[in-house]
């Protein structure tokens, strides 16, 4: 198999999918600014593909993230409540507030 002059890296199985033809869009525009590249560019334009991939993966994480750290701030809220309850003793901080207040 011969590789066609001046012919865009291939990455992708199936060139004609939304993906691949961004991909060709944005080699085509570095061709274009650059000139042509050296041979060992070619591994860095194919490593240009898995940039948006990974930053749809990183969003999943950090949302799955956000949900766990939010549920653990509720079970804390409500722990610091039951505590709250369970010692009569102290006042809540708004009532120390307007006590000190009053003088």
């Amino acid at each position: 198999m011969r590789a066609l002059v001046g012919a865009i890296p291939r990455c992708y199985r199936d060139h004609r999918s939304k993906v691949a033809l961004d991909y060709r869009t944005l080699v085509e525009a570095k061709l274009e600014r650059l000139g042509q590249l050296p041979k060992d560019a070619s591994p860095v334009l194919r490593d240009v593909r898995g940039m948006k991939q990974p930053r749809k993966a990183e969003l999943r994480r950090l949302q799955s993230e956000s949900r766990k750290l939010r549920v653990q701030l509720l079970m804390l809220e409500r722990r610091l409540d039951e505590m709250a309850a369970a010692n009569p003793r102290h006042t809540d901080l708004a009532r120390q507030i307007l006590e000190m207040q009053r003088g």
